[in-house]
């Protein structure tokens, strides 16, 4: 369970530079494109690590009764509760940083001479 917990906060702060980054560079008009996909993968890393914690917060909530995995969440109930407000935060982040990407995707579409 650790690992998914220090995967999903590694996750969350390289999509924080990253966007950081992102935001020094998107300037340049030659960046646009290195950038969009750049952001296309950190987007994919940050729902692969939500849906990762997620899993294991379910798993530390429920159990498991096919691998005799107790649930630890009656035991540790304030973690549990910060746990999973978190995997809910970062998600809200990830559909709000997949929809401003849709939308920039969309307006640089419109302006460009191709449409």
């Amino acid at each position: 369970m650790e690992t998914e917990n220090r995967y999903f906060v590694v996750v969350n702060a390289m999509v924080c530079l990253f966007s950081a980054a992102a935001l020094a560079t998107c300037r340049r008009r030659g960046a646009v494109v290195p950038v969009m996909v750049g952001d296309l993968l950190a987007l994919a890393l940050l729902f692969s690590a939500v849906g990762a914690a997620a899993e294991f917060g379910i798993l530390g909530e429920r159990g498991n009764s096919h691998v005799r995995w107790a649930k630890v969440c009656n035991v540790y109930g304030s973690f549990c509760e910060r746990a999973m407000a978190a995997v809910i935060v970062s998600l809200l982040a990830a559909f709000t940083n997949l929809v401003m990407l849709m939308l920039t995707i969309l307006t640089i579409h419109k302006s460009s001479s191709y449409y």
